[in-house]
């Protein structure tokens, strides 16, 4: 009869642990008082309390699981028990090298350009979520690869949100443009088109709301905006210094059997700019990071320091069929000043193929491009994936007595994608630049090796 009270008892212990433990792990309490007392008292032996804290243990295990879940998928994911938190470790290396050559004219106006290389991109970024209903949301990355370190994407917000979805403060890209929302980790070519680095601002503070309906078919987001210059440092007075900027998108055709590997995607976004003392200035490179600007509005242009208010506005289309994709972005903006106002534009169209036979994946949550997936990955002993594109971008800095130049690139690129996680570019642009007493053309050719997680 003793043994069986004792039994009883320790089944009873048993019971106590699991729920201490499992309140433990809610109020940061312990069981360990409560089987001491059980000692104490003559009711169960210190033999039978171990094993009664082992059971509880392993009971609490089978019902909670490991404190922590470590898992890799294209990166390093963790989750709490019972997914409270969750998080993700993430990073890029991107290497690049370029050389040039141009004709007399070019090179009368920009100099030789010398071959270069430079790390274009060495980021760490850490991201995740607190809660479940409302989940607080936050994401802070950083850049190594100039002598200053630059922060980019630093945020908080709330998810889920009912009708609304979420809202966010903090540093992170404006919604503009499908090409500068995709991120530079999924690019198709080492750099975005000309128009796109011209008018489009990228990263700056502020506070926007964000969301999907109609089964993620219709997305939709907006801010307001201070300008903070390229590394997010730079605050000036908000006052006169605003910018609102909204974006919505639309998939009139996704085919839900093949995974989105055949879709429509259309999207329109605008802004309306107050650039206070800040200036508007235009300007772009070649599609060359390591190349100088050859278009420029310049610091003497009238709507410099001037400028009331600008406006901008944009309009893009993607279609993918299986290994075949097409893009394209028209990019306008109206700057409004005491002493002028101007006009300027440009655009790109681009079209590429898996040889290998993968598609561009579609992040319908946000309607962005997300990672190339290989069929068969290199490192495991396949071929890889291999992409062919090319691309033809024109802008134009020139009206209302404003001379920026104009600029056409067409743009040839073969990737080569290792695994999910890493790849090797190759691009040649041909460079026309029509600027002043400047007419002529310039070569480059560059390559990236890019890796991220």
């Amino acid at each position: 009869m003793k043994r069986q009270r004792r039994a009883g008892v320790a089944t009873l212990a048993v019971s106590i642990i699991v729920c201490s433990n499992i309140a433990s792990h809610l109020h940061g309490q312990t069981s360990d008082p409560a089987l001491n007392a059980l000692v104490k008292k003559g009711i169960l032996t210190e033999q039978e309390a171990k094993d009664a804290l082992a059971a509880a243990e392993a009971e609490f295990k089978k019902k909670v699981g490991p404190e922590l879940r470590t898992s890799w998928k294209e990166g390093l994911s963790f989750q709490s028990a019972g997914g409270l938190f969750k998080g993700k470790l993430g990073g890029r290396v991107q290497l690049d090298i370029a050389s040039f050559s141009e004709d007399d004219d070019v090179e009368a106006r920009f100099g030789d350009i010398p071959a270069a290389v430079e790390f274009r991109r060495v980021r760490l970024s850490l991201e995740g979520e607190i809660g479940t209903a409302l989940p607080v949301i936050f994401k802070t990355e950083y850049d190594f690869a100039t002598s200053e370190t630059e922060f980019k994407d630093v945020f908080v917000g709330i998810d889920k949100i009912p009708f609304v979805g979420r809202i966010q403060a903090g540093h992170f890209k404006e919604p503009i443009g499908l090409e500068v929302l995709t991120s530079s980790r999924f690019l198709t070519f080492l750099e975005r088109a000309t128009p796109m680095e011209a008018f489009v601002p990228e990263r700056n503070i502020g506070v926007m709301a964000s969301g999907s309906q109609l089964d993620e078919h219709l997305t939709y987001a907006a801010g307001v905006f201070t300008d903070t210059g390229s590394s997010g440092k730079i605050v000036s007075s908000i006052d006169s210094n605003y910018r609102l900027s909204a974006r919505v998108t639309g998939l009139p055709w996704y085919d839900e059997a093949s995974k989105g590997a055949r879709l429509l995607h259309l999207g329109l976004s605008g802004s309306y700019i107050d650039p206070g003392d800040a200036g508007t200035r235009f300007r772009a490179r070649p599609e060359a990071h390591l190349a100088p600007r050859f278009v420029d509005t310049g610091t003497n242009a009238p709507f410099f320091l001037g400028a009331d208010h600008q406006q901008l506005g944009g309009a893009e289309a993607a279609l993918v069929l299986g290994p075949f994709s097409a893009q394209a972005e028209y990019v306008r903006t109206w700057v409004n000043s005491p002493g002028v106002s101007a006009a300027f534009d440009g655009f790109y169209v681009f079209a590429s193929w898996f040889i290998t036979g993968e598609h561009r994946n579609y992040r319908r949550s946000n309607g962005t491009f997300d990672r190339i997936v290989p069929n068969n990955s290199f490192t495991d002993g396949g071929l890889g994936a291999w992409e062919v594109a090319l691309r033809y971008s024109y802008l134009d800095l020139n009206d209302e007595g404003v001379n920026g130049g104009r600029l056409n690139d067409i743009t040839g690129g073969v990737n080569w994608y290792l695994n999910s996680n890493s790849k090797i570019q190759v691009n040649y642009v041909n460079a026309m630049v029509d600027r002043g007493t400047t007419d002529g053309t310039a070569h480059v050719f560059q390559g990236r090796f890019a890796v991220d997680f």
